[in-house]
């Protein structure tokens, strides 16, 4: 067993945070400890990630932090505050979980860790899983140490490895 940790960032949708469940499960297999990085969701609503991961066995950090397209004005206006809160929720997850690697799969929840990751001097790896990179990841792909793709010549630099596949859909 590495002993070693890794905080897995995802959210949103399915398409971020199934590939990182795949991720998480294969990290567990090699004996690294995984926690964890999701939103806590919106208006009343649980976030899709808060209903999910807890059932894969990973325990999970919360942070409020969510997606900004369609949700009107007053979202955009507060946007600088709500990421000066989620800074600093990210600082303390990270100081708290102690990772040794922190892995991105995108959702706008990956951008204010990642960025904190990388500013505390943590390993920040990111996985794109869609055609377009998404902004989160367009943005923290200039400081990530590696990046690495579903599709080719998704972001520029990156390396194409697909998409992870959860053990459950390879036993079918």
């Amino acid at each position: 067993m590495s002993g070693k940790c890794a905080l897995v960032m995802a959210g949103g949708t399915g398409g971020h945070i199934f590939p990182g469940l795949a991720v998480a499960q294969a990290l567990q297999q090699q004996g690294w400890r995984v926690h964890w990085l999701g939103g806590r969701g919106s208006r009343g609503q649980p976030s899709m990630e808060s209903q999910l991961v807890p059932q894969h066995g990973v325990p999970l950090e919360m942070i409020d932090f969510g997606g900004l397209r369609g949700k009107g004005l007053a979202t955009a206006v507060f946007l600088p505050l709500r990421l000066l809160k989620a800074f600093w929720q990210s600082i303390g997850v990270l100081r708290r979980v102690k990772p040794d690697v922190v892995v991105g799969l995108g959702g706008y929840i990956t951008f204010p860790a990642g960025m904190m990751a990388v500013l505390m001097g943590k390993p920040l790896l990111l996985h794109e899983q869609n055609s377009v990179a998404g902004l989160a990841n367009r943005v923290l792909a200039g400081v990530a140490d590696r990046v690495f793709t579903t599709f080719p010549d998704v972001i520029r630099g990156a390396k194409w490895i697909g998409n992870p596949l959860r053990e459950a859909f390879l036993r079918v």
